[in-house]
């Protein structure tokens, strides 16, 4: 005997597999989407990309476009993680001169391999700290960025410090 008919149990699993589906769908779209975004952001580049895409979103017309139309992302659907996420992605995308993927900034890159590196860390374990050490640690993590050629992740650091810390000022010399 059965209690509930099949009918209804595989109408029931039908639209939990159709859930995966119109997903996939949808974030097809909204990558095509971020693609044409990058294709006219291609366009409007006039100057070497380096040049074109210096500075952060303060002082750089593009970059705060590209921003704010991540930061309009945010949603319960989409959190801030990921728009930063996908905002950076979209950068190495327009650098490389490469298709826009949401997962760019996650994967390695053969010229940033670093198999002959040490594997034990040089950082020190923190035991006090102050504001200013923040600063002067982020400061040493976006000029590592710069000196790896990671142009777009220090600009991302550095929008980052700026929006989220008070009176953060980058700091270039351990003074």
């Amino acid at each position: 005997m059965t209690i509930v008919s099949k009918n209804l149990t595989s109408k029931v699993i039908k639209l939990f597999h159709g859930e995966g589906e119109a997903v996939a769908k949808i974030r097809a779209d909204q990558d095509k989407a971020i693609q044409a975004v990058l294709d006219a952001m291609l366009l409007a580049c006039d100057k070497p990309k380096a040049e074109f895409m210096k500075g952060t979103a303060v002082k750089n017309d593009a970059r705060r476009e590209i921003k704010e139309l991540f930061d309009a992302i945010v949603s319960p659907t989409c959190t801030k993680s990921s728009a930063a996420s996908y905002q950076t992605a979209f950068w190495i995308a327009f650098e490389r001169g490469i298709p826009f993927q949401r997962d760019l900034n996650n994967k390695k890159s053969s010229a940033n391999d670093t198999t002959d590196a040490p594997t034990t860390p040089k950082s020190g374990k923190v035991t006090s700290t102050s504001r200013t050490d923040l600063d002067k640690t982020l400061s040493k993590a976006i000029q590592q960025a710069r000196m790896l050629k990671l142009s777009e992740f220090a600009a991302e650091i550095l929008d980052l410090c700026i929006d989220s810390l008070d009176n953060f000022k980058e700091i270039t010399n351990d003074k």
